[in-house]
């Protein structure tokens, strides 16, 4: 269970940086189009060219996100219980049936993404494949899942996941 582990951490991290990738290439496109504007030039497509890049910029991030375990939640509740295994019951559960919300979101993006390639999908002005960014969403997606499950499989038997960093919190 513990190799499953670090090699879903390995496979996100990877994933991790390849949103990273996105974001810079989505901010040196906004840095060049602004520029490039300035001097009263314009490129068509760069608006389309952003959508993209948002895709697995925003999708991958949140996968690592709810890995690193950042992600927005509520404690208000679950805080105030002072049974760790009850409160980590309470969490996996929760995990567990937030997963399949996503899973349904998953299935959605790769149905779609089967029935706009088969369409052979290309993005407007630029003309670009847009198959292998909703492959990325998909993937991203698909990992999410993964790490929800996961997640809520470790609060379920009693094991803690990692808690987010409290650099914010001012110590006592």
């Amino acid at each position: 269970m513990q190799a499953f582990g670090l090699l879903l951490r390995a496979v996100t991290r990877i994933a991790g940086f390849a949103g990273v990738a996105a974001i810079l290439a989505l901010m040196m496109l906004t840095v060049a189009t602004v520029i490039f504007r300035a001097m009263h030039i314009a490129f068509p497509g760069t608006y389309v060219l952003a959508e993209l890049l948002l895709i697995p910029a925003v999708t991958i991030s949140i996968a690592y996100a709810t890995l690193s375990n950042e992600h927005t939640r509520a404690e208000l509740f679950v805080d105030t219980i002072k049974n760790v295994r009850v409160r980590h019951a309470i969490h996996g559960a929760m995990l567990a049936l937030g997963s399949i919300f996503w899973i349904a979101i998953t299935w959605a993006t790769i149905r779609e993404a089967i029935r706009r390639g088969a369409q052979g999908e290309m993005s407007p002005i630029i003309h670009v494949p847009v198959s292998p960014f909703r492959w990325a969403m998909a993937g991203a997606l698909t990992l999410l899942c993964i790490i929800l499950i996961w997640q809520s499989v470790q609060l379920l038997r009693g094991e803690p996941i990692d808690e987010p960093s409290r650099d914010l919190e001012i110590e006592k």
